[in-house]
């Protein structure tokens, strides 16, 4: 499904996606042409919000068997990694929020690209509409 879909089925769920990356902000306008993303889109290069997060960072995250087969899988389904425009050594992750600021799911990345699944991510969006 295409990033477009995704977005759209986020939105029905009564949810809002907000990337935040951590390059310089003059990254962001790069971003948004490589993905199409016209969604909130913000940029923290000091890293405050992955640290309160609980996301993880450093070369073990990056450098390691798990990393180089995810590396391996994106390019056998077409995926080039581009120029990094950032903390290379940081990871991502998923937090789902209520409105009422109650953290309900998190997704840490344990290693370059361990993902959430999009899927998993819709189930726990929609969950989490129900009970509010």
């Amino acid at each position: 499904m295409q990033l477009h879909h995704r977005i759209d089925a986020l939105r029905a769920a009564g949810a809002e996606l907000y990337v935040i990356g951590n390059g310089s902000p003059s990254f962001i306008d790069g971003f948004r042409e490589t993905t199409g993303y016209d969604g909130p889109l913000y940029t923290d290069p000091s890293l405050a919000v992955y640290q309160a997060a609980g996301l993880k960072r450093g070369v073990a995250t990056v450098l390691s068997p798990r990393a180089a087969l995810a590396g391996m899988s994106a390019l056998r389904h077409g995926f080039r990694q581009g120029k990094t425009q950032g903390d290379a050594w940081q990871q991502g992750g998923v937090v789902v929020i209520e409105p009422g600021g109650d953290v309900v799911w998190t997704h840490v990345s344990d290693y370059a690209g361990d993902n959430a699944a999009p899927d998993e991510i819709l189930r726990q969006l929609q969950a989490a509409s129900r009970s509010t």
